[in-house]
């Protein structure tokens, strides 16, 4: 069974060109996807973003890990993908971001 977490966070349309100079927010998704291999009981991650909306860009990433003991470690741990994102302040701030501990349904 596997445990996945999850955080999500929306960007409004006019911030996006602002993420884009510098630092970009897909790489450093990127390098969350990159580093999370080398953690005991990782198994994969993906990113997305929506195209339904116009107004705003919601993200998500999400990181699935073996057992429950391993996404505990992961969440108190550096890697936390709450702590990498906070490169994106002062757009993506963490009281914005939404994150979820969940169980894989079997």
């Amino acid at each position: 069974m596997a445990y996945v977490y999850e955080i999500s966070f929306d960007i409004e349309s006019d911030k996006m060109n602002q993420l884009k100079i510098g630092a970009s927010l897909e790489r450093v998704l990127g390098y969350l996807r990159s580093l999370l291999p080398g953690e005991p009981g990782y198994v994969t991650s993906r990113a997305l973003y929506s195209l339904d909306s116009e107004d705003t860009t919601h993200v998500i990433f999400q990181s699935e890990w073996q057992d429950w003991g391993d996404l505990n470690r992961h969440i108190n741990s550096s890697m936390l993908e709450n702590k990498v994102l906070t490169e994106f302040d002062p757009h993506v701030k963490l009281e914005h971001l939404t994150s979820r501990a969940m169980n894989e349904v079997a």
